[in-house]
Order: structure tokens, then sequence, then C-alpha cells
């Protein structure tokens, strides 16, 4: 389905507005070590800012750095665990449908977590996991791990037999991938040997900012083929080639993909947090209001923009979770 440019009426319900990555532990064990999240209001993702605009969930990337791949991953990943459980506590924590549906019914804001960087899983324990209801897993950043060649490394090669053998792993386990960082041959490997679902969670698209970060348009195509879900992200070096970016450049984006494929799988993974350098009229969690407003503007249907805002990662993490 493409947009239809005849303006419909917005309906009587509101928008779930669903934020599908951002990197606030990130930036507050970077630059805010041991403050908690509340006493941190010049944050681009803050409780206030949240409310601001009823945001309902928050997808907080449990990012594992390359530097901490093999022997000091598996601490890290328990690192972030407990400093997420103690520093990010005003966010309630998502590890079920139900857990997502009261949220967004009660306008409690929440937050699902995502390994970003999955070396860190191959000798973390299972049971352990699955008691923090993490279902995505991204298995690369940007360098090479065990697993596979993230979308940094120059020729990049397929995944590794140990990232073969994560994937059955947590497939069997009823996991979805994040596709956001993994090079191309990584990609096509994971699709040949997974059938379930696949996610980008913040990304750009290639045919207008052509780097290997981006996603193809058959990458694209692969995703929906699975019913997933595309975030476009916030981060100007993902929108454009020159680096500097607006909030007119994730529309292009986001309009790119609704033109050439439909709007039913395109969302928002800011990357707020996790990226250096501002996005002018997009500089913080706030300007949803703004992206939803031009979206209303171009005429886009009320279905697609609540599509869009929210309920496309509402639908996914829904069938994730139960």
């Amino acid at each position: 389905m493409t947009p239809n440019r005849n303006r419909e009426p917005a309906g009587p319900k509101s928008v779930v507005r669903i934020d599908g990555h951002v990197d606030l532990l990130y930036e507050m064990l970077e630059s805010h070590r041991n403050i908690p999240w509340e006493d941190l209001p010049d944050l681009a993702v803050t409780l206030e800012k949240i409310r601001s605009v009823d945001l309902a969930v928050a997808v907080c990337a449990l990012y594992c750095p390359d530097q901490y791949n093999a022997n000091g991953s598996k601490d890290f990943l328990a690192h972030l665990l407990a400093y997420s459980q103690r520093f990010l506590a005003g966010l309630y924590h998502i590890k079920s449908a139900g857990d997502l549906h009261e949220c967004i019914e009660l306008k409690r804001p929440g937050k699902i977590l995502l390994v970003e960087n999955a070396d860190c899983l191959i000798e973390f324990d299972r049971q352990s996991l699955a008691q923090t209801g993490i279902r995505v897993a991204g298995l690369t950043h940007m360098g090479k791990n065990r697993l596979a060649d993230g979308n940094a490394v120059p020729f990049p090669a397929g995944l590794r037999e140990q990232g073969k053998k994560l994937v059955k792993e947590l497939a069997s386990e009823g996991f979805a991938f994040d596709a956001a960082h993994l090079a191309e041959p990584g990609f096509r490997d994971l699709v040949r040997i997974f059938d379930g679902p696949l996610i980008s969670s913040h990304t750009g698209m290639r045919a207008l900012a052509d780097i290997p970060r981006n996603l193809a348009r058959t990458q694209v195509a692969a995703i929906i083929e699975r019913n997933g879900v595309i975030g476009i992200a916030a981060d100007p070096k993902m929108l454009t080639l020159s680096g500097t970016a607006s909030i007119e450049d994730i529309f292009h984006h986001i309009d790119w993909m609704a033109q050439s494929f439909d709007a039913e799988h395109i969302a928002i993974g800011t990357d707020f947090c996790g990226f250096e350098g501002t996005n002018a009229g997009f500089e913080d969690i706030t300007r949803l209001n703004d992206l939803e407003r031009m979206l209303r503007d171009h005429g886009y249907p009320e279905q697609s923009i609540r599509g869009i805002m929210g309920e496309n990662w509402r639908n996914f993490y829904e069938a994730l979770l139960r």
C-alpha cells in the first residue's frame, strides 16, 4: 500500500507512539555515569519529553562495544542489565505482550530491551536472558565479532560458524533479529538459515544515502517479506551523504519506502543518544509531533500515520512477546 494523497480526517483515537531504537544507556554510561536518568534533563530522550508527546515505549539498546567481544562481552551485558535496572527505572520494563498492552492503555511509558552486538550471547546464561524479556538481537555492531562482520568492515564475509549456531539456538527460543548493523553477506546468510521475523531498528535507505550502513532495496524487500519493521533513524550520517540533515530528510526516507513498497512496515527508530551531531528540526523526541504533522500535511492517510508513528512496532512486538 502506498499513501493516499487524499487526506483523511483524524480518527478519535490518539496515536500510539513507539521509538524502535534509543541509546539511552550508551549516553548515560559514556557521559553521565551513575546518575539516574530522571536527573538528566538535557538528554534528547527524558521522561518529561516522553510524556509530553505520549511516547508509549522506547526500545532501549543494550549496546555492547566491539572492544568487549569474546572474553569480556558476557560480563559487559550483565553490567548493562544491572545498570538499566538501577538507573533507568523510570521506564516500566516490558517483558510480555500484556505488559506492552498495559503501558499503552494506562499511558505508563515503558522500555523494551534489545541486544546490539550479540557476541555476548554466546556464553550468556539463557535462563537469565529469558527473565529479561529480551527477544531481539542484532548479531553485530560495526566491526567484527565471533558471529559475523558489521557493516563498517571492509570486504565483509558472511556468518561464521558460531554465528550460524547462535542464530539457530536463538530462533528456537523465539527470537527475532535486528539487521541494522549486519554487513550484507551476513544478512544474506541470516535470511537463508532463519525463516523468522527480521527488523532493522534504526537505519536509512541506501537509495537516498548510498552507504553500507543503510538498507539496499533487496534488504528492505526481505524484511517486508518476513512481516518485519524498519525504523528510520534521525542520525544525519544515515540520512545524507553530506552528514548534515533535517526533519525533511527523515520524511524523504520514510516517503521513499512508502512509495517503493508500502507504509505498513515503516516506523521510527531515532537512535537518539547514540550519535553525534544534530538533526535540524528533529533535535529530540518531542519533535515526533512535527514529523507526524509533516506526514499529515503530505496527505498520508491516518492509518499509515498511526502505523509509522508506533502501531507497526506495536503489532510486531505484541506478536513477538506473546
